[in-house]
């Protein structure tokens, strides 16, 4: 039997675990994949600190995956702490934590995570001239740009979802915020019609929430769909004139998502603005299949 393994993206808000094996293709099957939203970022941008009670949660989350990967027979794990671990003045604390339970949790720069974002990216959508990969978290967006497959750019930006939503700002201040951040770092005409890449949960709901509303759907994987920017706007301009509770009824959204979708999106719209792109290409996996490829040699992240 391939060896199965099972690798964990411990974000600001969400934990994710992907438990895959090796195919006959040079790629992965994916296995089994589970999603829990313990906020593990909740109220940091005020305190500088995790609090007790989100890292009781997250680690409860992380319990439950490890003992799934098991069941579902996994024999190794990889588990990774990015934006709110490292920003966290007790995120050591949290870590030790981890550890103790049993789960080799271990911290990652902003670099490594941009770069297994694009491993995998890259795995789904080879080929292009230009290629731009954002990962929207909870408290950042790593975006990681290559030219002809060579990682020429990585960023960490201060432009997660519960972070922007925290902020409470109106939709203009929102853009602008988001507008003037992304400038810092595609600062030339350089990156105009790259190929976009999303992954991370923001994008993986943008795509579910796409699906149900296409009058002829032809399937039901968000994996790999290209989303529209009309689609996007739509989507946008729709959820921006609910409430939060009516966004909760919205098909294909997650509910637990209803009240930072709204910032995730304008990131996501922002972003296709100042690149003149058309489109974005939905990568559900991202930073936790980056992992899996590397467990098992496919490929290596690569620096700038």
């Amino acid at each position: 039997m391939p060896q199965r393994l099972a690798a964990i993206d411990v974000g600001s808000n969400t934990i994710l675990l992907l438990v895959a094996e090796p195919d006959s293709s040079g790629g992965l099957t994916a296995t089994t994949e589970a999603e829990d939203q313990p906020r593990l970022a909740a109220g940091l941008g005020t305190t500088g600190r995790l609090s007790k009670a989100a890292m009781d949660r997250a680690l409860q989350s992380l319990v439950r995956m490890r003992d799934l990967a098991a069941r579902e027979g996994a024999t190794r794990i990889d588990a990774v702490a990015t934006a709110a671990v490292r920003e966290a003045e007790n995120g050591a604390e949290f870590l030790d934590r981890v550890r103790r339970a049993g789960i080799p949790l271990r911290l990652i720069s902003p670099e490594v995570e941009a770069e297994l974002a694009y491993l995998s990216a890259a795995h789904h959508f080879p080929g292009a001239e230009a290629t731009l990969v954002a990962d929207i978290g909870g408290g950042s967006m790593e975006l990681v740009g290559a030219r002809k497959d060579r990682v020429v750019l990585t960023a960490s930006l201060p432009l997660g979802a519960v972070r922007l939503t925290e902020l409470g700002l109106s939709s203009h201040a929102l853009r602008e915020y988001i507008r003037i951040r992304l400038s810092t770092v595609l600062v030339d005409h350089a990156w105009l019609g790259a190929q976009l890449v999303g992954s991370g949960g923001t994008f993986a709901n943008l795509a579910s929430m796409v699906l149900a509303r296409r009058p002829h759907r032809t399937g039901d994987s968000i994996q790999g769909l290209r989303v529209s920017l009309e689609e996007l706007e739509q989507v946008l301009s729709m959820l921006e004139a609910m409430s939060v509770e009516e966004r909760r009824t919205v098909p294909g959204l997650r509910p637990e998502r209803a009240d930072i979708i709204v910032a995730g999106l304008t990131v996501a719209d922002e972003l296709l603005g100042l690149v003149q792109g058309r489109e974005i290409a939905v990568n559900r996996y991202g930073l936790r299949e980056g992992l899996l490829l590397e467990m098992v040699g496919l490929v290596k992240h690569q620096s700038p």
